[in-house]
């Protein structure tokens, strides 16, 4: 085989594992995602009545520039009616370390809003992805809500000409087919259902739903971003209200690719702090520690450790999410109320 044969096969190589179109999963995944569910399933936003801020970082393959990927998301309940009741709560009013998690509220109908902006790169390959959502949750019961939603954005996937290394440097199938600014734009959507209370959370979800077909520029392709399906479930035993255990499981699914199962366990104390640990049957083992620190903040890392062919190059997977809760403002009037109501006279 040619120089240039070469170049334009390992090229032609890397594009078919950006559109992965057998390979293998195509959505990014994190260890963390057990801990905040808006990241696979639009209608797991607003589930608590606290606003959601959250980054989340992920390195794989340390030493060999693999993929990078970056996650910005947020989600909030929100009032849908002028001058109705306050949708959010007060919450950590003391601005106290280790606070506790937010608790999930049911009963109530919701109208919820969120987004995320996802960065994710290997070699010289890259997706940007931008989208919006919205959620309803109805009272299934007292203690249990319903939740759908719709998340509705835009990606780009490009070749980032900076990044390209050719075996020979005058390639000319690379000049002729991809040496422009190589990309593609899309519109796609994704969209899950929830139930949850207090202590469990089951959602079922979907992405690229619009199974776009992959092509760059004038070069065409037979892949396809397929759509993918989770199923996460996860549910807290609480114990002496200080102690928690928190099984867990997320099954991701994809057209022509093998099934994942993540199985968890985390361990919380005063929900928190936490430890964590994650079996991925299709090639990893992880481990997390977290914990919600002073003025509503919390943060956690994951380190993941491959089980497959690869783990000896992999060299691990480093994962750091940092977030913040944000309720209303304390309401010193309505606590004096209070006060003078439980002690009239004084």
């Amino acid at each position: 085989m040619s120089a240039h044969m070469k170049a334009t096969s390992i090229f032609f190589t890397g594009l078919l594992l950006l559109s992965f179109q057998s390979v293998g999963q195509q959505e990014s995944q994190f260890i963390n995602a057990v801990n905040n569910p808006y990241m696979l399933n639009p209608s797991a936003a607003g589930m608590s009545d606290v606003i959601q801020f959250e980054a989340s970082s992920r390195t794989q393959w340390m030493g060999y520039n693999g993929p990078q990927t970056f996650l910005l998301s947020g989600n909030s309940r929100i009032r849908m009616k002028k001058g109705g009741d306050a949708v959010l709560s007060e919450y950590n009013i003391e601005d106290k370390a280790l606070f506790s998690d937010p608790n999930a509220t049911t009963g109530a109908l919701k109208h919820v809003v969120g987004g995320r902006v996802l960065n994710d790169a290997i070699g010289p390959f890259s997706k940007t992805s931008l989208f919006g959502s919205y959620a309803i949750h109805l009272p299934f019961t007292k203690k249990m809500n319903f939740g759908a939603g719709l998340g509705l954005g835009w990606s780009n996937f490009r070749i980032v000409q900076d990044r390209v290394v050719l075996y020979q440097a005058d390639d000319a199938a690379y000049s002729q087919f991809l040496g422009n600014t190589s990309g593609q734009n899309i519109f796609d959507a994704n969209a899950g259902i929830v139930f949850y209370n207090a202590h469990f959370v089951v959602g079922i979800s979907t992405t690229q739903l619009f199974k776009n077909k992959a092509k760059f520029d004038n070069v065409a392709t037979e892949s396809f971003y397929n759509r993918h399906y989770f199923f996460t479930a996860k549910y807290r035993f609480d114990f002496d209200n200080k102690l928690g255990i928190e099984p867990s499981a997320v099954l991701k699914l994809a057209e022509k690719s093998p099934a994942s199962l993540d199985i968890g366990l985390r361990f919380s104390y005063n929900r928190s702090a936490w430890l964590g640990l994650q079996y991925r049957t299709s090639n990893a083992i992880t481990f997390q520690v977290g914990a919600n620190v002073i003025k509503n903040l919390y943060v956690a890392y994951g380190y993941e450790l491959g089980t497959g062919k690869i783990r000896i190059a992999s060299n691990g997977t480093h994962e750091v999410q940092l977030g913040i809760y944000l309720g209303r403002n304390r309401n010193i009037d309505r606590e004096i109320e209070g006060k003078k109501e439980k002690h009239p006279g004084h």
